[in-house]
This record gives structure tokens, C-alpha cells and sequence, in this order.
């Protein structure tokens, strides 16, 4: 079973006019000790138990910070409705002292796949922004995401629609490049910069493209899988 949710995960089948299956909880928080509040959930797994998490993990804002501690904590389901009622099942408001020692929270969003996305977290280039038309922007990031592959980069590209994101998220969408480390991460830009011919199709994307909110670095890992 363990394995049956992780593949689901993993490869998320889409057909281009419709969005594929799961969503994402997002918690964003500011972390007084981010190594300890990470290693405070590795060994704590009981929240994650309870709302029926598939695979939960972390992101903390390398590059771009808004503040320091700058972070999110990002829960895996296979729909909406999962998601919505794992919502009902955990107040990160009304937690343990433990908790509330290691992080204030910000702000918490779900987040819809709107494009087949491999859970292979790593170091991520996250750009929100606004959107004219995201169909075919995703189109044009899922030929990108195959043509960086072609061209030797290991890179997962998602495209993800928030819900319930209050002032920080709504009428934005997320674009999300993932690598398999910084420096990996790096050397696609140089490509990109050096006039790669994949950098074509990212420019024929910005006409979809009304307007780029922020974009910052982040350093993403798994924290817990279920059993």
C-alpha cells in the first residue's frame, strides 16, 4: 500500500485540458530554529499521522526570504476532498507548546497540480505569478520540463493553482522548477543564459504570463511517508 501511494504520487497522470489528481496543504510559517523544527517533525509524526497524510515534507526559502526563518510545511493527498478534510482534523493555531516554541504561523493555503508533477523534492526556483490563460501555460511548461530533459537537465517543473489562499495567494498561480541540488539547479540557468534552444520555449510562455509576483530559491526535502 505504502508503495501504491507513493507511485500515485510520483506520477500523476494528466491529459492537458484537465488538471491530474491529489493536492497539496501548505502551512507557511517563520521558524525560530529551522534545523530543529525539522527534526522536531521527523521524530514527531503523529500530526501527520492523524490528518492521513501520504507523504508530507518542507521547503525553507534559501534565496528571496521575506523574513528570516522564511519556510512552509506542505502535506501530500490524493484529492481535494482529502485535503479539505484533513483541514478539520489539525488547527496549527491551537497546537502544542512544542509547536508554538519552534514556529509562529503565517498563513496556511491548499495548492491544486495542474500540470503531472514528480515528487522529487530537491532545490527549488518558485515563481508566483499571474496568469492569462493557464491551459496553455501548461502546455508550454510541460514541453519545457521535456526539453530541459532532452538537453541533459534533470529538472521537475509544476504548476500549481492555490485554494483558500487568502490576501498572500489569491488570483496567483505557483510555477515551481525543481533540481536535484543547487548547483544543479544553477547550471540550468547558465544554460538558459548561454542561449540553450530550450530557452525558446521559455520565452514563447511569457505571453501567458501577465505578471511575476516574486520569485524566490528554496531548499524542499521529505520529512514523512506513510506507512
Amino acid at each position: 500500500m505504502k508503495n501504491f501511494r507513493l507511485a500515485c504520487l510520483l506520477a500523476l497522470s494528466i491529459n492537458i485540458m484537465s488538471a491530474p489528481e491529489g493536492a497539496f496543504n501548505t502551512l507557511m510559517v517563520k521558524a525560530k530554529d529551522v534545523n530543529g523544527y525539522i527534526n522536531f517533525m521527523k521524530e514527531n509524526p503523529e500530526v501527520f499521522k492523524t490528518i492521513g497524510s501520504d507523504v508530507a515534507g518542507v521547503c525553507v526559502t534559501s534565496l528571496g526570504n521575506d523574513y528570516p526563518g522564511q519556510m512552509f510545511v506542505w502535506n501530500a493527498f490524493p484529492s481535494i476532498e482529502k485535503a479539505f478534510a484533513a483541514s478539520d482534523l489539525y488547527d496549527p493555531m491551537n497546537t502544542s507548546s512544542d509547536f508554538k516554541q519552534l514556529r509562529t504561523v503565517m498563513y496556511a493555503a491548499t495548492f491544486k497540480p495542474l500540470k503531472d508533477f514528480e515528487l522529487r523534492p530537491g532545490s527549488e526556483r518558485l515563481w508566483r505569478i499571474k496568469l492569462n490563460n493557464w491551459q496553455k501555460y501548461v502546455e508550454k511548461m510541460t514541453e519545457l520540463e521535456k526539453a530541459l530533459n532532452d538537453a541533459g537537465h534533470d529538472i521537475r517543473i509544476g504548476v500549481f493553482s492555490p485554494i483558500g489562499g487568502g490576501s498572500a495567494e489569491t488570483g496567483m498561480f505557483h510555477l515551481r522548477a525543481v533540481g536535484n541540488s543547487s548547483a544543479e539547479t544553477g547550471a540550468a540557468i547558465d544554460d538558459y543564459f548561454s542561449g540553450a534552444s530550450w530557452g525558446r520555449v521559455w520565452d514563447a510562455s511569457q505571453e501567458y504570463v501577465d505578471e511575476v509576483v516574486n520569485e524566490t530559491l528554496e531548499n524542499c526535502q521529505i520529512v514523512y511517508t506513510a506507512e
